[in-house]
């Protein structure tokens, strides 16, 4: 795949072209990605009220008794976001979802243990220690070159 940019100081907003002979998977992934923005923070809920978080500081993001939470170092928080809603928000390129109930922020773990059963234990920071169900083993296997 060819890129060109071209500067024109005319030119108010950025515009991206597609030149293509065919409509082809690739490039509906590519026109997904680009159209999609992404959230830098995350407003959460605490026993003190709303706390505004850096979405680079999440650990992990699950479900549990039908509520949402968010984890860092700092804490465990909730969100009245569904994890369908912060999966489709957050950069893929920071978080991977690894079950139904759970998207942890790949830059967060520390240790992989891959199993003769075929799931895969994560390690993250702070200790804590979570599986990757078998329905996304093939995904953070990809994701990790593994």
């Amino acid at each position: 795949m060819k890129v060109e940019v071209s500067i024109d100081p005319s030119c108010k907003e950025p515009k991206i072209i597609i030149l293509t002979d065919k409509m082809t998977d690739e490039i509906t992934e590519l026109i997904k990605r680009l159209s999609e923005s992404t959230m830098d923070s995350l407003a959460v809920f605490s026993h003190r009220g709303v706390v505004i978080i850096s979405c680079k500081d999440i650990i992990r993001i699950y479900t549990e008794k039908q509520k949402v939470y968010v984890q860092t170092k700092d804490g465990i928080y909730t969100v009245r976001l569904r994890l369908y809603e912060l999966e489709e928000k957050l950069d893929r390129k920071w978080f991977v979802r690894i079950s139904n109930s759970e998207i942890v922020n790949i830059r967060m773990i520390t240790n992989m243990d891959i199993s003769m059963t075929g799931t895969i234990g994560v390690a993250l920071k702070g200790d804590i220690k979570t599986y990757a169900s078998r329905r996304y083993v093939k995904k953070i296997k990809n994701l990790f070159g593994i």
